[in-house]
Protein backbone atom coordinates (compact mmCIF):
# COMPACT_ATOMS: atom_id res chain seq x y z
CA UNK A 1 0.00 0.00 0.00
CA UNK A 2 1.29 3.44 -0.93
CA UNK A 3 0.23 6.36 1.25
CA UNK A 4 0.75 10.09 0.82
CA UNK A 5 0.70 11.89 4.17
CA UNK A 6 0.18 15.64 3.81
CA UNK A 7 0.92 17.07 7.26
CA UNK A 8 2.84 20.11 8.53
CA UNK A 9 2.77 19.45 12.31
CA UNK A 10 5.92 17.52 13.27
CA UNK A 11 4.50 15.73 16.35
CA UNK A 12 1.28 14.70 14.61
CA UNK A 13 3.24 13.53 11.57
CA UNK A 14 5.54 11.37 13.73
CA UNK A 15 2.56 9.79 15.54
CA UNK A 16 0.82 9.08 12.25
CA UNK A 17 3.97 7.53 10.79
CA UNK A 18 4.41 5.38 13.90
CA UNK A 19 0.77 4.28 13.70
CA UNK A 20 1.08 3.38 10.01
CA UNK A 21 4.31 1.45 10.52
CA UNK A 22 2.77 -0.56 13.38
CA UNK A 23 -0.60 -1.25 11.70
CA UNK A 24 0.54 -1.51 8.08
CA UNK A 25 4.22 -2.55 8.29
CA UNK A 26 4.60 -3.10 4.56
CA UNK A 27 3.17 0.30 3.60
CA UNK A 28 5.29 2.89 1.82
CA UNK A 29 4.67 6.45 3.02
CA UNK A 30 5.58 9.64 1.21
CA UNK A 31 5.34 12.86 3.25
CA UNK A 32 4.48 16.36 2.04
CA UNK A 33 4.41 19.29 4.49
CA UNK A 34 2.39 21.99 2.73
CA UNK A 35 -0.42 22.66 0.26
CA UNK A 36 1.94 23.13 -2.70
CA UNK A 37 4.14 20.13 -1.87
CA UNK A 38 1.08 17.94 -1.33
CA UNK A 39 -0.59 18.98 -4.56
CA UNK A 40 2.64 18.40 -6.52
CA UNK A 41 2.99 14.92 -4.99
CA UNK A 42 -0.61 14.05 -5.90
CA UNK A 43 -0.25 15.27 -9.49
CA UNK A 44 3.03 13.44 -10.14
CA UNK A 45 2.11 10.15 -8.44
CA UNK A 46 0.00 7.61 -10.23
CA UNK A 47 0.31 4.74 -7.79
CA UNK A 48 -1.07 6.07 -4.49
CA UNK A 49 -3.63 3.96 -2.67
CA UNK A 50 -4.71 6.57 -0.12
CA UNK A 51 -4.00 10.15 0.93
CA UNK A 52 -4.00 11.18 4.59
CA UNK A 53 -4.71 14.88 4.41
CA UNK A 54 -4.42 17.62 7.02
CA UNK A 55 -7.03 20.36 6.78
CA UNK A 56 -5.09 23.43 7.97
CA UNK A 57 -1.56 23.89 6.63
CA UNK A 58 0.76 26.49 5.13
CA UNK A 59 0.90 27.14 1.39
CA UNK A 60 4.53 26.15 0.99
CA UNK A 61 7.26 24.29 2.86
CA UNK A 62 9.09 26.08 5.65
CA UNK A 63 12.49 27.56 4.79
CA UNK A 64 15.21 29.31 6.77
CA UNK A 65 13.90 32.63 5.47
CA UNK A 66 10.31 31.78 6.39
CA UNK A 67 10.22 28.99 9.01
CA UNK A 68 6.40 29.04 9.07
CA UNK A 69 5.88 28.26 5.38
CA UNK A 70 3.43 31.13 5.26
CA UNK A 71 0.27 31.69 7.22
CA UNK A 72 -1.73 28.50 7.76
CA UNK A 73 -4.71 28.22 5.44
CA UNK A 74 -7.79 27.06 7.35
CA UNK A 75 -9.22 25.07 4.45
CA UNK A 76 -6.08 23.98 2.57
CA UNK A 77 -7.20 20.34 2.67
CA UNK A 78 -10.52 21.26 1.09
CA UNK A 79 -8.61 23.22 -1.55
CA UNK A 80 -6.51 20.13 -2.34
CA UNK A 81 -9.68 18.04 -2.73
CA UNK A 82 -11.03 20.74 -5.04
CA UNK A 83 -7.87 20.65 -7.16
CA UNK A 84 -8.06 16.85 -7.31
CA UNK A 85 -11.66 17.03 -8.54
CA UNK A 86 -10.73 19.68 -11.12
CA UNK A 87 -7.92 17.44 -12.41
CA UNK A 88 -10.09 14.28 -12.23
CA UNK A 89 -7.78 12.63 -9.70
CA UNK A 90 -9.75 10.19 -7.57
CA UNK A 91 -7.29 8.81 -5.01
CA UNK A 92 -9.18 7.83 -1.82
CA UNK A 93 -8.60 10.60 0.72
CA UNK A 94 -9.02 10.73 4.50
CA UNK A 95 -8.80 14.03 6.34
CA UNK A 96 -6.96 13.75 9.68
CA UNK A 97 -7.31 16.92 11.72
CA UNK A 98 -6.73 18.04 15.28
CA UNK A 99 -9.26 20.88 15.09
CA UNK A 100 -12.97 20.81 15.76
CA UNK A 101 -13.61 24.31 14.40
CA UNK A 102 -12.36 25.66 11.09
CA UNK A 103 -12.08 29.12 9.61
CA UNK A 104 -13.06 32.54 10.85
CA UNK A 105 -16.48 34.18 11.09
CA UNK A 106 -18.61 34.32 9.01
CA UNK A 107 -17.23 31.19 7.29
CA UNK A 108 -16.52 29.27 10.51
CA UNK A 109 -17.52 25.58 10.40
CA UNK A 110 -17.68 22.77 12.92
CA UNK A 111 -16.04 19.39 12.33
CA UNK A 112 -19.44 17.87 11.46
CA UNK A 113 -20.37 20.72 9.10
CA UNK A 114 -17.08 20.47 7.24
CA UNK A 115 -17.30 16.69 7.01
CA UNK A 116 -20.81 16.99 5.55
CA UNK A 117 -19.65 19.58 3.03
CA UNK A 118 -16.68 17.44 1.96
CA UNK A 119 -18.90 14.36 1.55
CA UNK A 120 -21.38 16.34 -0.55
CA UNK A 121 -18.71 17.91 -2.76
CA UNK A 122 -16.01 15.23 -3.06
CA UNK A 123 -17.49 11.76 -2.53
CA UNK A 124 -16.51 9.09 -3.39
CA UNK A 125 -12.88 10.34 -3.34
CA UNK A 126 -13.36 11.77 0.16
CA UNK A 127 -13.73 8.81 2.54
CA UNK A 128 -14.20 10.62 5.85
CA UNK A 129 -12.64 12.73 8.59
CA UNK A 130 -10.72 11.60 11.66
CA UNK A 131 -10.39 13.80 14.73
CA UNK A 132 -6.78 13.45 15.89
CA UNK A 133 -5.99 13.99 19.57
CA UNK A 134 -2.49 13.02 20.74
CA UNK A 135 -3.79 12.39 24.27
CA UNK A 136 -6.41 9.87 23.20
CA UNK A 137 -6.36 6.62 21.25
CA UNK A 138 -9.74 6.79 19.47
CA UNK A 139 -8.30 8.36 16.33
CA UNK A 140 -6.31 5.19 15.67
CA UNK A 141 -9.42 3.01 15.45
CA UNK A 142 -11.25 5.60 13.36
CA UNK A 143 -8.32 5.87 10.93
CA UNK A 144 -7.74 2.12 10.63
CA UNK A 145 -11.46 1.55 10.02
CA UNK A 146 -11.37 3.95 7.05
CA UNK A 147 -8.09 2.57 5.66
CA UNK A 148 -9.29 -1.03 6.04
CA UNK A 149 -12.33 -0.26 3.87
CA UNK A 150 -9.91 0.12 0.96
CA UNK A 151 -9.01 -3.61 0.96
CA UNK A 152 -5.55 -3.17 -0.51
CA UNK A 153 -2.99 -5.91 -0.25
CA UNK A 154 0.27 -4.88 1.38
CA UNK A 155 2.94 -6.22 -0.94
CA UNK A 156 5.46 -3.40 -0.54
CA UNK A 157 7.97 -3.69 2.28
CA UNK A 158 9.15 -0.11 2.75
CA UNK A 159 8.13 2.59 5.22
CA UNK A 160 9.81 5.97 5.24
Amino acid sequence: MKILLIEDDEEKMEKLLHFISSQYPSAFVEVARSFNAGLRAIIKSSALNVILLDMSMPNYNATEEDPSGGAPEHFAGRDILSQMKLRQISIPTIVVTMFDLFGESPDRMSFAQLEGQLKAMYAPTFLGMVYYNSGQEGWKNALSNLINKLNYTNDENIIS
